[in-house]
């Protein structure tokens, strides 16, 4: 499998009973949700951008004559938004609200070529998925899974070689990161290729056996040749951007 981002993998034992819960939760996912895959391990990679259309209002948040914030009505009520957020006469931020007047879906092109870069989707004003472009290629590669209750990613799905399937499997325990990947293309973790990362860094094949579930938690390392992904956009943004967003 060529992958465009290498990372160096070693073998850590005692991860055989991590890989069948991560495959479980892969299975569980195929009766439905965001970012459906498929048995086969093939993930829709075709970013779809929802429409932000119709009549609403507009506003001039850094007062140069343009409207930077476009708030689309139905019913008497904002059904999306589209926002300049860096004042370059485009959209770059997309932002649509369910009845309740909460966020359910935000959209961001964070270099600016007219691309969706980042899909986020909420359940309850929760995020819960986010599908991301990492390579900017046009192509999603990347599904996060967040907990609505922390706000804590938890799950990471990436397709490294772009070819629509899964092939590596990243998951959130406490202090500690594992990461698997697929290297025999049979579209499954293998075990002998996991990575464990820790507090203070990777973490030994003979240590990450070992690992107590109730270590005190601490912020986790650096996330290796991966994205960053949050719950807000990481594109600048201003605070006329949800200046009177639905409460």
């Amino acid at each position: 499998m060529k992958v465009r981002d290498g990372i160096g993998f070693v073998v850590a034992s005692g991860v055989v009973a991590w890989m069948a819960t991560m495959v479980a939760c892969g299975k569980s996912d195929e009766a439905g949700g965001t970012g459906v895959k498929n048995p086969s391990g093939a993930r829709e990679t075709a970013i779809q951008h929802e429409s932000c259309d119709g009549t609403g209002e507009s506003d001039d948040a850094n007062n140069d004559g343009k409207p930077d914030i476009r708030r689309i009505m139905k019913g008497g009520r904002e059904v999306c938004r589209v926002s300049d957020v860096d004042f370059d006469g485009k959209p770059d931020l997309y932002t649509y609200f369910d009845a309740s007047g909460q966020v359910r879906r935000r959209e961001t092109d964070f270099d600016g070529n007219g691309i969706v870069n980042s899909i986020e989707h909420y359940e309850g004003g929760k995020l819960t998925v986010a599908e991301l472009d990492t390579t900017n290629d046009g192509k999603l590669d990347t599904w996060d899974v967040f907990d609505p209750g922390t706000g804590k990613r938890v799950r990471r799905e990436r397709d490294l070689n772009g070819d629509g399937r899964i092939d590596q499997w990243w998951t959130w325990e406490g202090d500690k990161i594992t990461i698997l990947v697929d290297k025999n293309d049979d579209g499954q973790p293998d075990p002998d290729s996991a990575v464990v990362w820790g507090p203070n860094g990777l973490v030994p094949a003979a240590a990450a056996a070992t690992m107590s579930a109730s270590a005190t938690p601490s912020a986790p390392p650096p996330d290796a040749a991966a994205p960053a992904p949050t719950s807000v956009p990481t594109a600048p943004t201003t605070p006329a951007d949800d200046a009177g967003a639905p409460k």
